[in-house]
């Protein structure tokens, strides 16, 4: 008889246990989606520019598709 007061209490522990482990996961969980959200990220830099090619406009620094009229394209000497 001590024995089953002892397995259910067990039991009942690691259930609660099992549950605190899991809002806190979640909690934590939530609150790295919140940061990500927030974080800004720029687009538009040169490692963007890299992947979808172009050449190099050496008046703005970016890869662009070379047909920016009052930009450069040529290194200067």
């Amino acid at each position: 008889m001590v024995t089953v007061k002892k397995s259910y209490r067990l039991q009942k522990i690691l259930l609660a246990v099992s549950a605190i482990f899991t809002v806190v996961g979640q909690l934590l969980r939530d609150l790295l989606s919140m940061l990500a959200e927030s974080a800004e990220t720029k687009s538009d830099d040169a490692v963007s520019s890299a992947v979808r090619g172009g050449a190099l406009n050496y008046r703005t620094g970016k890869l662009d598709d070379g047909t920016d009229a009052t930009g450069w394209y040529e290194e200067d000497n």
